[in-house]
Parts: C-alpha cells; sequence; structure tokens
C-alpha cells in the first residue's frame, strides 16, 4: 500500500467520523426528533424544547381502530377518544386525591402517652382476641403486598374480558325498554 492510498484511507475516516460527530450532535440537540420545520412532528430543528409531563395513564380498546385514553398533562386528566379520523377530547376528569404522606399521617405523642403505651402488655389478656377492631392503629384498609398481575392481552381482541364486555354492551343496547 503506498503514502496516496493511506492518506486516502485517513481522509475517508477523518471524514466519516466528523459526519457521525455531527449527526451526534444533532440529534443530542434536538431530542432525538429527527423532523424539520415541515415534517410531521410540527417542530422545527432549532426550536427549544418545553418540558411538558404528559403520561397515558390508562387506554381501553373500543373495537376496530377506536379507543379511549386516560392522558395525564401536568395537574389534569383528560379522556380522548381516539379513532382513525382524529383525537377528541371527551371530558376532563378529576385528578384522584393524592394519598398523605407516612409523615403526614404519623400522629405526635407526649412522654406521657407513650410510656403508657410501652406499658402496655403486647398479648391480649384473658383470652381477649387481638383484631383489628381493637387495635386502633391498624388501617382500615391496605393494598395486598404483591399487586394483582395484568394480563397481557387486557384490552386486546384476543382477552375474553374483552368479548365479556361487549357482549353485555350489546345486550344492553337491544333489551326493549
Amino acid at each position: 500500500m503506498d503514502t496516496s492510498s493511506a492518506v486516502l484511507v485517513l481522509r475517508v475516516a477523518v471524514s466519516l467520523a466528523a459526519v457521525l460527530g455531527l449527526l451526534w450532535w444533532l440529534a443530542r440537540r434536538t431530542g432525538g426528533r429527527a423532523t424539520g420545520a415541515g415534517g410531521k412532528g410540527g417542530r422545527g430543528l432549532l426550536r427549544p424544547r418545553t418540558s411538558l409531563q404528559l403520561a397515558v395513564v390508562g387506554r381501553q380498546s373500543l373495537g376496530g381502530r377506536t379507543s379511549v385514553a386516560l392522558v395525564a398533562v401536568g395537574e389534569r386528566r383528560l379522556l380522548l377518544g381516539v379513532s382513525e379520523h382524529g383525537v377528541t377530547l371527551l371530558t376532563e376528569v378529576a385528578p384522584e386525591p393524592a394519598e398523605p404522606s407516612a409523615a403526614e399521617r404519623r400522629e405526635t405523642l407526649d412522654a406521657a402517652e407513650l410510656e403508657r403505651l410501652l406499658e402496655q402488655p403486647l398479648s391480649p389478656s384473658s383470652g381477649e382476641s387481638l383484631t383489628a377492631a381493637s387495635t386502633p392503629s391498624a388501617p382500615a384498609a391496605r393494598k395486598p403486598a404483591v399487586p394483582k398481575q395484568r394480563n397481557p392481552l387486557e384490552g386486546s381482541v384476543l382477552d375474553a374480558t374483552t368479548w365479556r364486555q361487549a357482549v353485555v354492551a350489546v345486550q344492553e343496547r337491544t333489551t326493549r325498554r
């Protein structure tokens, strides 16, 4: 291999590295959006990113190419109808009340009450059974330690629950009133 071909290979390698570096820099700058100003994304390459918190909370297929989606946008929850013709805002759903944190649920005890609680026996006396009603600190309802496992077919045409819901909906619409 002579020096001219070695120089040519070196120039090609440096050019390729420069092009790949430029593409990497543009991808980082635009946040991975590959659309231009006239593309489907609707945003130009040089426009700044906005930090809008958007999350799909849930989605239910209604059959065919229609579905309903619950979307959280910041503090708002929107119920959207999605079809092949477009997206329609059905209603705005009130956000779920936030559960109090552990710090907010704590009770403050004075020293005398703490000593009184420490002196109480842990086991029930004289044959009494220890139940949730007899312990005031037990929560009324608890979530299971292991959450219910979701069906991977949930909401699809292959799920039996979807078919049961469809049959019930058809029966409700076809009954005479």
